[in-house]
């Protein structure tokens, strides 16, 4: 099937939207037709994600004027004419996260390295239980034994994996046996209960391992074991078991909604965060650079840094725009949010317009406050992401940056998107050269291709050199280092444009420069730091200067970010939001002065106390679920018109 197939239908379902792209051979080779995207059915009322895969899938027949169904059904094997398709793919987000408890000897060993692996698939963390007891519940003075205020934790859980870990190689295996018989009692209770058993997995020390399946062998769970996950204190494996995790994680596929309405097209099944992984590989392996993936959906947010030979993952599960909204707030806090606006807003309304995402997850941004108030949830998601990547490794870096999900994609401005990344991620001494390339990955062909390799690796390669690394830089990043004074100069920038003129700026600190360069184009930059100013990871105040067509055009052309390391913003509301439009301006999102007048201060005639007064009300958007899905269609990239 994989060497035989030429048109294949690629359907990446998600929680919110479900999108179909169409690749066909052109010229010998793969590439992608077209695209359509409508509201998901996965949910209710429909809960079958054919009837939305059925819907793009028409719109995107009239779009390329092929005839992709018949009767309702998938059109399969394509004709002699060019009608119908010969396989389907479907990657699919919109699954439950993984609910995952771990069980470990020490909270500092053993149970921050089974983190770190389950980190890596896109989960929640219900309970983290220990000898030590550090995560868990502290001791109490009723008189509780240990094993009973574990269990007292573990038995209202309802959780879909349990992981077991302790012990470095070689050592003693009394530790484990007790955390073995506290997994036996909550197994035991949930089978008494009619509860369905969790996977348990064991991955701590390997002499252990006949212990375990002695003290679980009653129970009718399924046990795996997999390599230990700290065979030394100095040393983690989170390999394995982050495998395993994917492959428990993947079982849902199975129980998607409306697949048996496949009847002839027997769909190839992969997840969203499978095709990220594999992605995220491979254009470390085949660039030799290290790459940073990150993506903030509906309900999840995703990190993977992958260099040659390495990978490190930070997910999310529960955190998300739509439906991982509440959990993001809860996390963060209203205020962390509010910072990052632009306007003046009161804790009640911004509290009420997040949780008005999570009703209603499938209403799209209405206004330009709206599309801010999403790009500051973007910047909470991702830093909050970061951190936990840093937790597992602080010696990742990236010389290129793919970017997907909704907030970036379908920002007014691209340049709000890149400055919502660069607020976030906040890039400095992890870029190991002069240059951060941004790509934003508007077609979500990461997803498209990576589920694709599963069929087949010829096509998506062609995709992925034809399609998705051409049409999809958004910026090249260069960042200034050094302490300083607002308003000091810091570097001297120069942009050869080969074929053309050069252009050349002077760069002061706590700012942003842009030096446009349309895609297509390339130039060689050159930079000149002051004394005390690090390029990348030069010496400070040493001149550099990059590779005479090393920066390639994009959308934003090069950009200078000398706003310093870590990024700092004003205490004071009015002068916090005035720097924040000036970056707006800088990077081209905004062209004028701020439309937002500023609350005004006025004292309150009861108490005496000042209370804000906002003169330009933002309403909160409520709107009614549609009642059948509205299809959005793209053609080449393009959103074809209505």
């Amino acid at each position: 099937m994989a060497d035989n197939a030429r048109a294949v239908l690629v359907a990446e379902v998600g929680s919110v939207t479900t999108r179909v792209s169409l690749i066909d051979q052109v010229d010998g080779e793969s590439r992608l037709i077209g695209q359509a995207e409508t509201l998901t059915s996965r949910e209710l009322p429909y809960q079958n994600i054919f009837f939305a895969i059925q819907e793009a899938t028409a719109q995107l027949a009239d779009l390329t004027s092929r005839q992709l169904l018949r009767e309702g059904r998938l059109l399969i094997p394509q004709t002699n004419a060019g009608d119908g398709i010969d396989a389907v793919v479907i990657v699919a987000s919109a699954l439950e996260p993984l609910r995952v408890v771990v069980a470990a000897i020490a909270a500092d060993v053993s149970a921050r390295s089974a983190l770190h692996a389950v980190r890596g698939v896109p989960g929640v963390v219900l309970a983290v239980v220990t000898l030590d007891d550090t995560l868990g519940r502290p001791p109490t003075t009723d008189g509780q034994s240990w094993l009973e205020r574990q269990l007292e934790t573990l038995l209202p859980l309802s959780p879909d994996v349990i992981v077991v870990t302790g012990g470095v190689e070689g050592g003693a295996v009394e530790s484990v046996n007790r955390l073995a018989h506290l997994v036996n009692l909550k197994l035991l209770f949930d089978e008494t209960m009619g509860a369905q058993l969790p996977t348990v997995i064991y991955a701590g020390n390997t002499a252990a391992q006949a212990q375990i399946h002695t003290a679980l062998q009653g129970r009718t769970c399924e046990l795996l074991t997999v390599s230990n996950v700290r065979p030394a204190l100095d040393r983690a494996v989170l390999e394995p078991l982050r495998q395993v995790l994917l492959a428990r994680y993947a079982r849902q596929l199975t129980d998607l909604p409306g697949l048996n309405q496949f009847q002839d097209a027997r769909p190839i099944l992969r997840t969203v965060v499978e095709s990220q992984y594999v992605m995220a590989r491979f254009l470390a392996e085949r660039q030799q650079q290290p790459v940073l993936c990150v993506d903030v959906g509906a309900t999840t947010t995703t990190l993977i840094a992958a260099a040659p030979g390495t990978v490190h993952a930070a997910i999310h599960g529960v955190q998300g725009l739509a439906y991982g909204a509440g959990n993001l707030l809860s996390a963060v806090g209203p205020a962390a949010i509010a910072r990052w606006l632009p306007f003046a807003i009161d804790e009640t309304e911004l509290i009420e317009r997040v949780l008005n995402r999570v009703l209603r997850p499938q209403m799209i941004p209405a206004s330009r406050e709206d599309c801010y108030l999403d790009l500051a949830l973007a910047r909470e998601a991702l830093a909050a992401g970061l951190a936990s990547l840093r937790d597992e490794t602080t010696l990742f870096e990236y010389s290129r940056l793919f970017v997907s999900g909704g907030p970036f994609i379908h920002a007014p401005h691209p340049g709000m998107a890149l400055l919502a990344l660069l607020d976030s991620l906040q890039p400095g001494n992890d870029i190991p050269g002069l240059l951060l390339h941004v790509h934003l990955d508007t077609l979500s062909l990461l997803s498209v291709c990576g589920a694709l390799a599963a069929l087949n690796a010829d096509a998506a390669l062609a995709v992925c050199d034809r399609d998705l690394l051409p049409n999809t830089p958004l910026a090249t990043c260069i960042v200034l280092q050094g302490a300083g004074h607002p308003g000091e100069p810091v570097a001297e920038v120069e942009l050869i444009t080969v074929g053309g003129e050069s252009e050349r700026i002077e760069v002061f600190h706590g700012t942003l420069a842009r030096l446009p360069l349309p895609p297509g184009r390339y130039a060689q930059v050159k930079v000149k730091p002051m004394a005390g100013v690090q390029v990348g990871r030069d010496r400070p105040g040493e001149p550099v200067e990059s590779d005479p067509a090393e920066v390639p055009g994009s959308l934003l052309g090069l950009v200078i970010d000398a706003r310093g390391r870590p990024l700092a913003l004003p205490n004071q509301g009015a002068e916090r939001r005035r720097v924040l439009w000036s970056w707006l301006r800088a990077v081209g999102a905004e062209r004028s002065d701020s439309p937002y007048p500023e609350p005004d201060l006025t004292p309150s005639p009861s108490d005496g106390r000042s209370v804000p007064t906002d003169t330009a009300p933002m309403p909160i958007v409520v709107e009614p679920t549609p009642a059948a899905p509205k299809p959005r269609w793209r053609l080449f990239g393009r959103r074809a018109p209505k």
